[in-house]
Order: structure tokens, then C-alpha cells, then sequence
């Protein structure tokens, strides 16, 4: 992975975190799905995404979100 990589991952980040914090849930969904498609495994997209997912009320969908999540940050 090249460090051009990681940045776009981070800024994707960011731009969802924003959009989620203005209630642009959707932006902030296709931006985490863009951090996501660079960095599979970042535990705080998939985090921040379940976030989002609950705040849309899409509760059994941000669960696995969250489970994913807590697995990687567990190290499983």
C-alpha cells in the first residue's frame, strides 16, 4: 500500500465524519464505502459507519458494522 493510499483512505474518512456531523448520512455512508474500498480492514471507518447506519435508523445493518469493528480491534 502506498502512502498516497493511506492518505485518500484518511481524507474519504474525514469527508464522512463531516457529512455525517451536517446529517448528510448518505454522503457520509458513500464516503466511508470509498475509505473502505482503499483500507478493508480500518476498525474506525467501519466503526464511524455503523455510527451513521444507527443515526439512519438501519439498526441490524450498523450491528454488523460495529461487530466487524470490535473484531478487528480485538485482533480476531
Amino acid at each position: 500500500m502506498l502512502m498516497t493510499d493511506l492518505i485518500s483512505e484518511h481524507e474519504f474518512v474525514e469527508v464522512g465524519n463531516l457529512r455525517d456531523s451536517q446529517g448528510r448520512y448518505e454522503e457520509a455512508l458513500a464516503a466511508y464505502d470509498s475509505a473502505l474500498r482503499i483500507v478493508p480492514e480500518d476498525a474506525d471507518a467501519l466503526f464511524d459507519k455503523g455510527e451513521t447506519l444507527e443515526k439512519m435508523g438501519r439498526l441490524q445493518e450498523a450491528q454488523k458494522f460495529y461487530d466487524l469493528a470490535l473484531s478487528l480491534y480485538n485482533g480476531y
